[in-house]
């Protein structure tokens, strides 16, 4: 079971609460925007980032989406942790991921590195949990139009 995280209106109103681009590149539609780094088929979005400026966020990719389940799937508590918090944990980890991969900056590679995000959301939380619910978003969008 997913869950959004909230982000505050607020810091959607600071950023704008419109991407500035949404393309499925190569697309059947007309005029489909192409980005630097995100592979034919794949949807993305250029949005606007408070701290970052412009981003990139696309979808996931189906290897990485097989390997978030089977990595949830194996996810066993550590020490001192019962099954909710290793669930939480896991979670948590899948957040930073996704932001690590999905998140390019306009040259399509990855903007951070997992380490990066995990310092960048600490200082930046909301901007963090925007950038990651449109890639989620994207990642939606990719399996709903899988299943049709």
């Amino acid at each position: 079971m997913t869950k959004s995280i909230k982000v505050s209106n607020a810091f959607r109103d600071e950023v704008g609460a419109q991407p500035a681009v949404l393309a499925t590149v190569g697309g059947a539609g007309a005029g489909a925007v192409a980005f630097a780094g995100v592979p034919d088929g794949v949807p993305a979005e250029e949005v606007p980032s408070a701290t970052l400026g412009k981003v990139i966020v696309r979808g996931a990719l189906f290897t990485e989406v097989l390997a978030d389940d089977v990595m949830a799937s194996r996810e066993k508590p550590r020490a001192g942790e019962d099954e909710r918090e290793a669930a939480v944990r896991a979670a948590v980890e899948k957040t930073v991921r996704t932001l690590a991969r999905q998140v390019l900056g306009v040259d399509g590679a990855p903007l951070k590195t997992y380490a990066e995000w995990n310092v960048f959301g600490v200082r930046h939380r909301e901007e963090a949990l925007h950038l990651f619910n449109v890639a989620r978003r994207l990642n939606g969008s990719a399996e709903d139009a899988e299943k049709n």
